[in-house]
């Protein structure tokens, strides 16, 4: 990978994608939309605009100045040369590992006009004195939900250097991937430093298809520039990123580039696991552990381990609150006397609270429920992670969707990525330049998080494209970290997930490794459990050599 030095050019159509990369949250599943109208093909340099505030799309127009504004119709003279090459050296498990580091671009070109349509902005990281590249695993990774870019796991504790907790700066991480692979962090048109040539062209980009499609041909075009067809190669996700990796799956297969593995982190939850009473039965351990993190429970269930009450949780779940919702008012008095008094005593809210939101406990009202003492609410990447909430306007407490509607609870505020997010991303720029001799001062914004992408339209299933890429490689193997404190992506729903993918029973015995993890959404992230996911990634990787 030292010989990163050319520029690449990618053939892509737009809108061509076997399978899906769809989005969406607990209780907020968006329906399938039907794919917006491809662009007209950008017009020759120079063209005047038609909406002078989308000229740059580097930033938005007058009056917006963070938000990307689509609406320019004028391309953007870009120039990509060679990326930048850095050269450094890391110990990992005792072994001196010297590698080149790559920031760049990768520009994006239509099929049929031959104009760049995009310029994708990646990262990558490849051992140095590989003598045999076919022996060398190369893994991809990709950002999670639309809008979210891949410096999260780079620089979060999956690349070979991470951002010291609390500070602006970094260090060597021992836990990095790349003692056992090659690694290429990609981010989606619209993430970091990514954009479409012409900024109304964005929403092409911004498809299930598109997007799958792009990045399969980022990836099928890095590995043939750089002569790793032969290599063993991986792809991960994060978050309802884990959605677009099992769309790319497929996608790579049936374009001829077979797959060792693909890593999944939070898996994205099928819409079945969130259907109905369904959503309620799968929510409900995340809550039970919630509760026993901030010891809301009695002293016999706070004293249990991790394991202990997770496992209580998945049983009474499974048991008498399955049976609980599907007897509704059939249930007799004593039925119905037991489970309140259980669901109160798992969930530490009151047999009232319980008994006024009918057996059914959303995440929004049980949020407010559980610290409201305290005036305290937890963070969806990370229910460990509190903060303080004002008063919700109107005063009648919960309901649906978070309180957008007038009358319910304020949106949920992420405490755990906003005390981090501001210093992370000042850090990441500082070592964009000051380690990989990029500069992003140059770049314009670097959307870490949102505002580079807007009404991304998702489609089609998450666990039908993971069906699929199994489907068409029977020796694909697959790894999911499943995380108790992830309130986005609740660990019973993608073990429920899991447990209903259409998959050949052999498949199902021998290729999926599942891992529980006591962290948030981002487990690379944490302390004590971020080392050990680098160990079992390790371990995933090293099998399927």
């Amino acid at each position: 990978m030292s010989q990163m030095r050319s520029t690449l050019l990618v053939f892509l159509t737009l809108g061509i994608a076997s399978s899906a990369f769809a989005q969406g949250r607990r209780g907020n599943a968006q329906q399938a939309q039907p794919q917006q109208p491809q662009q007209a093909p950008p017009q020759p340099q120079g063209a005047p605009a038609a909406n002078a505030q989308g000229q740059g799309g580097r930033g938005g127009g007058a009056g917006e100045f963070y938000n990307y504004d689509s609406s320019g119709t004028a391309p953007i003279a870009i120039q990509i040369g060679p990326p930048t090459e850095s050269l450094h050296k890391i110990s990992v498990n005792g072994d001196s590992i010297s590698y080149a580091a790559h920031a760049g671009y990768v520009p994006v070109t239509n099929a049929t006009t031959k104009q760049p349509e995009a310029e994708i902005f990646y990262t990558s990281y490849g051992k140095d004195g590989v003598s045999d590249l076919s022996t060398r695993p190369i893994v991809f990774f990709f950002g999670g939900a639309p809008g979210v870019s891949a410096a999260w796991q780079e620089f979060g504790g999956l690349g070979p250097k991470q951002m010291k907790a609390g500070t602006a700066t970094w260090a060597d991480n021992p836990a990095t991937l790349l003692g056992q692979a090659d690694l290429v962090f990609v981010n989606p048109v619209g993430t970091a430093f990514s954009r479409p040539i012409v900024p109304n062209h964005g929403p092409a980009f911004w498809t299930s298809q598109g997007d799958v499609a792009s990045l399969a041909e980022f990836v099928r075009t890095f590995i043939r520039i750089h002569n790793r067809g032969a290599s063993p190669l991986y792809l991960a996700g994060a978050d309802h990123g884990t959605a677009r990796v099992g769309g790319l799956a497929a996608y790579l297969i049936e374009h001829q580039v077979p797959l060792r593995g693909i890593a999944l982190f939070s898996l994205a939850n099928s819409a079945d696991s969130t259907a109905g009473d369904a959503q309620y039965i799968t929510l409900l351990p995340s809550l039970v552990m919630s509760a026993w993190y901030h010891k809301k429970l009695a002293a016999d269930l706070n004293n249990m381990s991790a394991e202990q009450i997770s496992a209580q949780a998945r049983q009474f779940a499974s048991r008498e609150y399955l049976h609980a919702l599907y007897k509704g008012d059939r249930m007799t008095a004593e039925e119905r006397t037991k489970v309140v008094a259980d669901l109160s005593r798992l969930t530490g809210t009151s047999k009232q609270f319980v008994i006024s939101n009918n057996l059914r406990i959303s995440l929004d009202r049980f949020n407010q429920e559980l610290m409201r003492d305290q005036h305290k609410a937890m963070s969806p990447s990370d229910a460990r992670v509190a903060g303080f909430t004002p008063q919700a306007g109107g005063g009648f407490g919960g309901g649906g969707g978070g309180g957008r509607g007038g009358f319910g609870a304020a949106p949920m505020i992420d405490f755990n990525v906003t005390a981090i997010s501001g210093g992370f991303l000042s850090a990441y720029e500082s070592y964009l330049r000051d380690e990989l001799k990029f500069a992003p001062n140059q770049e314009g914004i670097y959307y870490l998080l949102n505002g580079g992408v807007n009404n991304f339209q998702a489609t089609g299933a998450d666990d039908t494209s993971l069906a699929a890429a199994f489907a068409r490689q029977p020796n694909l193997k697959m790894f999911v970290a499943v995380n108790y404190y992830d309130l986005s992506s609740p660990f019973y729903a993608a073990e429920f997930t899991l447990a209903h993918l259409s998959l050949a029973p052999e498949v199902r015995a021998h290729n999926i490794t599942v891992k529980n993890y006591e962290a948030g959404q981002m487990v690379y992230m944490d302390s004590k459990e971020g080392p050990r996911l680098g160990r079992d990634l390790s371990a995933f990787v090293a099998e399927g050599k």
